[in-house]
């Protein structure tokens, strides 16, 4: 397993070691699993990035799941070095190691970014045309955001102010780690569901005004929300580019989804209004 000291990764260790699952975990710092170590069968301590590290990684495992990809906005390494060329040399190793079936996480809308140019959409994408040539089985599971991610709703209203881009109606389906990680369950031990593709979201469907006014009712403040027009958005990519790729990839991205939309099917029982509430307690 890959990506397990992330947000998504410690939930899928919890639900894979809950549905009875042994799970060995790719770490490049043990105590970052946290709570979750003592969930794991074995730890391997080793770099995706680095190949010849991945030696002990397989075993007789006979599933690899990924999440692992580029949180930050560093210039080095670059989502090339983390989204695609770290999970290509776990694949490697997998096809090599006789791995049978791999689970891995891309990004809901993932074909259509990358066809805008957005590299972190393009290195994942190409992740996932290497698996399906593999002759491995797989899913590919393409989420909607994750509740992590609309902290930062959260952290706008709490600053006051909310931003809309465009005109706001752009629908999305966030979904909880927890939630994605019963997903990931439930489609790996699912014959049928063996070399599918599946975009996923949570309960509820929301524009994005729909969000922020929801983190301002978690707050208990009236919304105060401030648009950006489609076409100053649109250029905003344009103007960060020159000071950091990696930033206006995200804006690139961002700004698409919030004017095209990134709605999913939806599946789960963790409520956004909830989570927002939860870190409206958090402040008291």
């Amino acid at each position: 397993m890959a990506g397990a000291t992330g947000y998504l990764g410690k939930q899928v260790i919890a639900a894979l070691h809950a549905a009875g699952y042994p799970v060995r975990a790719l770490a490049r710092d043990e105590g970052r699993l946290g709570d979750v170590r003592e969930m794991c069968a074995e730890v391997v301590v080793a770099e995706a990035t680095k190949a010849e590290t991945l030696t002990d990684v397989v075993g007789d495992a006979g599933v690899l799941f990924s999440s692992l990809g580029k949180h930050d906005f560093k210039a080095k390494p670059s989502v090339w070095d983390i989204d695609y060329r770290a999970n290509m040399n776990l694949l490697d190793r997998a096809v090599a190691g006789g791995v049978q079936h791999v689970s891995f996480i891309s990004v809901v809308g993932g074909p259509e970014l990358r066809k805008l140019g957005i590299q972190a959409a393009d290195a994942r994408e190409s992740v996932v045309d290497a698996i399906k040539s593999s002759g491995l089985t797989y899913n590919v599971l393409r989420p909607s955001g994750f509740f992590n991610d609309m902290q930062d709703f959260f952290n706008m209203a709490k600053g006051g102010t909310g931003w809309v881009l465009g005109d706001g109606t752009a629908l999305m389906s966030p979904i909880h780690g927890a939630d994605l990680a019963a997903f990931v369950v439930e489609k790996l031990g699912d014959i049928d569901a063996r070399n599918m593709e599946f975009d996923v979201g949570g309960p509820d469907t929301l524009s994005y005004e729909e969000i922020l006014n929801l983190a301002f009712a978690a707050l208990g403040k009236r919304p105060k929300l401030r648009r950006v027009p489609g076409w100053i958005a649109s250029a905003l990519p344009k103007v960060v580019r020159p000071f950091n790729a990696q930033v206006a990839d995200l804006t690139k991205a961002i700004v698409t989804m919030s004017t095209d939309g990134a709605a999913a099917p939806n599946y789960g029982t963790h409520r956004l209004e909830a989570f927002f509430a939860e870190l409206a307690e958090e402040l008291v």
